[in-house]
């Protein structure tokens, strides 16, 4: 497997900027590769965070990471994160959850300064698979079942639209390795992927291995319905978008008024689609807004229950007169 070929997106040229997250790993390994034999590799610039999380070892993986883009004449911007573990504990938040953050603002932050069109980052089949299964055992709809995206667009605050590109999403681990093999690359492993402490990690490591007794191709069963799933979403967002304007509801800068009889004529598909398109619009971290919670918007501007009521991301739903609304204060939490 001397090469793998990529298939530019739509709006890429060769010769554009690109931000590519590189963590020394065998997959990032592989998309820088593939990157430095399809584009052009001066126009690339090489994004490693150093997390700080596992000493020696994180060090070691940043050194490695700047041989390797040395060697290819890769640019690379490093960011060192102090105090994670402790902040972690403190806010007793969720570690894999805040270092996605962290990640993903530090490549939205070297997309504007570099003037970058997007960022490559180097999920492949298996990761689709994890997601969505994921997101079923959460209780997602159709749009969490939508998993990865080749090609989207992600929100982090203060900073703009991160456009980020996927790659890879075709490709097993298994041919990642291959592919390293043959080109005479090795990679760094991080024994904290093997950790059972992490959910991801056991639906990788022990709910997907014991389902692939029933389907030897679940990987790639729960990945082609990712895609599945991911089209029939787009077609009812686009839907959803342009219906919810015919409701001739009222936009500023924080909140959105409309007339609850124009809502209440709408079928439940709608509502429920619009509610959720309407909390991402005033707050883009709502995309994380749940099913519960979406179902409580509805409630709310029916006038089945009392408002206002925070429905978590700093938004309260409820009802004035006639009119329903959804706000965007900024002071609850989700």
């Amino acid at each position: 497997m001397a090469n793998l070929r990529l298939s530019l997106p739509e709006g890429f040229s060769s010769r554009a900027r690109l931000v590519v997250g590189v963590s020394g790993g065998c997959d990032s390994l592989a998309l820088l590769q593939i990157l430095v034999q399809n584009t052009d590799p001066k126009k690339m610039i090489a994004a490693h965070v150093n997390y700080g999380l596992r000493g020696k070892e994180s060090r070691a993986d940043e050194a490695f990471v700047r041989k390797i883009c040395a060697q290819r004449g890769v640019v690379l911007r490093v960011l060192r994160v102090r105090g994670l573990e402790k902040k972690i504990k403190k806010e007793k938040s969720n570690l894999q959850e805040e270092a996605r953050k962290i990640r993903y603002s530090f490549f939205s932050r070297l997309v504007q300064k570099e003037k970058s069109w997007g960022a490559a980052v180097a999920h492949h089949l298996e990761d689709q698979a994890e997601t969505v299964m994921d997101r079923f055992l959460r209780g997602t709809g159709a749009k969490g079942l939508s998993g990865l995206r080749r090609t989207q667009m992600l929100h982090f605050s203060p900073y703009k639209p991160l456009k980020v590109w996927r790659p890879l999403l075709g490709y097993t681990k298994d041919e990642l390795k291959s592919y390293l093999r043959s080109q005479n690359i090795v990679w760094r492993e991080d024994r904290s992927n093997q950790k059972m402490d992490y959910r991801r990690n056991q639906i990788r490591h022990l709910v997907l291995p014991f389902l692939t007794r029933w389907n030897s191709n679940l990987i790639q069963s729960l990945s082609r319905m990712g895609e599945v799933a991911a089209e029939e979403n787009r077609f009812l967002e686009e839907w959803a978008k342009e219906s919810g304007v015919r409701l001739q509801g009222k936009w500023s800068k924080k909140s959105y008024v409309c007339s609850q009889k124009k809502f209440r004529t709408a079928d439940l598909v709608l509502q429920r689609r619009w509610a959720r398109q309407v909390a991402e619009r005033l707050n883009p971290d709502a995309r994380g807004l749940s099913f519960d919670r979406v179902e409580l918007i509805l409630r709310l501007w029916n006038g089945d229950e009392k408002g206002p009521r925070d429905v978590g991301y700093g938004l309260p739903a409820g009802l004035v007169e006639s009119d329903l609304y959804l706000k965007n204060v900024g002071l609850w939490k989700k």
